[in-house]
């Protein structure tokens, strides 16, 4: 029977339901991951531009600026990427799609407005000055543009069009550093960096607009009533994240009020690399969240055969970073921040041990909101900040920086447990088979002993262990399969289609 092609201007809902959705899930996570560390690596380039022309003291302002605009983009996003993927996924009437995507607009042009005017408020009751209350509402005008930007890139997601969702995301990124180094040669004030965030949202908002496609991205609706049934599915998500944002800085703040400046800014210092390298799980298993929402509503056996394999690749992955950052600590503490920081590189060793808990948690929150659960992100981050904030006063005073760093990583461990329990608790079906966990633990031993005995220079110890680990995790056959067809291109029973013998053993 031939396949009934979709209407004009209807997303192809099929390729959720594709046998070969899994391998393109899997190029698509890799493909995210390295839009956001070519993101990265932009914004790196960007601070240059920055570092080099405001100046120290121009630039701790902009620093200022920005972070209030990254906090009202947090709690401003209230669940809305998430949520709005899970419902598009699950909903199959393109008329539906296309209104969900406008009240998602509506809702982010009303909400992101709020969130600049307060953090410009916050500003004037800070007593900055004006130049920096302009900066805020400049920058917050860009942040507007780039929320209703990532509304219309939800169609793309859904469909697993990776990479035009990736261009969107890289878009801003290089808008920034053209308008930065305009500025530079135009020697623009302080100001008018600010203003290059609204041309970069501008971009992003085109960009994604043009690749989604018109009938697809509909203009913002402003329909308070069919708000309200969306506003209840994101409410337990945005109070999660609110807590994350608390929970995750917290030991940073603890740690300045606890100890001296100097063991406030080793810690600091190994937190910045440690958090470049928590956004990867989000990207790579966020590919998989249209695919996991889709089974939840239709065939939890594929959402079991899905977390199965995210878990083993989260794993597999997290282990792996944990292995090169350990023991390439010291070069990447001196290249950051020189000789200076030398202190935070033993302190990046024991924290880049919590991206297991993160690569995890990851895993664990997707398969939550696919299954409605999202109330269980709350409870999960709470227990995760009584954690850190207990472990902080005990390990802090006496440990200084090691002993934020053991906190930051027992928390996430907790986060990732909890999360765990509660989807096992929600439905048995979904909890992991563990047999996969000495498998890559018992590489990584090889890896790290390897890597120890032999003693090279960090660089190279790094590599070794690197090396060895996926060696010996592939002769283990700890690798899921999946991933060795997705990138040969090969017809599989990829991430999305389960094992019938394993569907019969659940």
């Amino acid at each position: 029977m031939s396949r009934r092609e979709p209407p004009a201007g209807a997303p192809d809902v099929s390729a959720l339901e594709s046998r070969t959705a899994g391998g393109r899930v899997i190029r698509g996570g890799a493909l995210l991951t390295a839009g956001y560390l070519a993101g990265t690596v932009l914004a790196a380039v960007a601070s240059v531009f920055l570092l080099r022309y405001l100046g120290v003291e121009d630039f701790g302002r902009y620093i200022v600026v920005m972070s209030i605009v990254a906090i009202v983009s947090g709690v401003t996003d209230v669940g809305l990427t998430i949520v709005g993927q899970r419902e598009y996924a699950t909903v199959t009437q393109p008329g539906a799609r296309r209104r969900l995507i406008a009240n998602i607009a509506g809702i982010r042009l009303a909400l992101t407005p709020l969130g600049v005017l307060a953090g410009a408020i916050f500003a004037v009751v800070a007593g900055y000055e004006s130049n920096l209350v302009a900066g805020v509402l400049l920058a917050g005008a860009g942040l507007v543009l780039v929320n209703t930007a990532a509304t219309y890139t939800v169609p793309l997601t859904v469909d697993l069009r990776f990479g035009a969702t990736t261009a969107v995301q890289v878009s801003k990124q290089v808008a920034l550093v053209v308008g930065f180094g305009a500025l530079v040669a135009a020697a623009g004030s302080l100001t008018t960096f600010f203003a290059v965030h609204i041309a970069a949202g501008l971009v992003m908002l085109v960009a994604a607009v043009a690749l989604t496609g018109r009938g697809q991205a509909p203009g913002p609706s402003f329909a308070l009533r069919e708000w309200l049934p969306l506003l209840r599915q994101t409410a337990p998500v945005a109070v999660a994240l609110i807590v994350n944002v608390v929970y995750v800085r917290m030991l940073v703040i603890m740690t300045s009020l606890l100890v001296d400046a100097a063991e406030t800014g080793l810690f600091a210092t190994s937190y910045r690399v440690v958090e470049v390298f928590v956004g990867v799980p989000a990207f790579m298993v966020g590919a998989a969240f249209p695919l996991m929402a889709h089974a939840a509503a239709s065939d939890r056996d594929r959402l079991a055969y899905v977390l199965q394999r995210l878990a083993e690749v989260g794993l597999l992955v997290s282990l792996g970073l944990v292995l090169l950052l350990a023991f390439a600590a010291e070069p990447v503490i001196e290249v950051l921040g020189g000789s200076e920081y030398s202190g935070a590189s033993t302190v990046l060793a024991i924290q880049a041990f919590a991206l297991i808990g993160a690569f995890m948690t990851q895993v664990w929150v997707q398969a939550l909101v696919s299954i409605h659960r999202q109330r269980a992100l709350v409870l999960g981050n709470a227990v995760a900040l009584v954690t850190v904030v207990v472990l902080g006063l005990l390990l802090i005073p006496p440990y200084e920086a090691h002993g934020a760093a053991v906190a930051a990583v027992v928390g996430e461990v907790v986060l990732a447990g909890a999360y765990l329990i509660m989807l096992a608790r929600a439905d048995a079906a979904l909890r992991p088979q563990l047999g996969f966990v000495p498998k890559l633990a018992a590489a990584a031993g090889v890896g790290a002993g390897l890597a120890l005995a032999l003693g090279p220079p960090p660089l190279l110890a790094a590599a070794l262990a690197g090396a060895a680990y996926l060696a010996v995790a592939f002769a283990l056959r700890a690798i899921p399969v999946e991933v060795f067809q997705a990138f040969a291109a090969r017809r599989a029973a990829p991430l999305g289609e389960p094992d019938p013998q394993k569907r019969s053993r659940r």
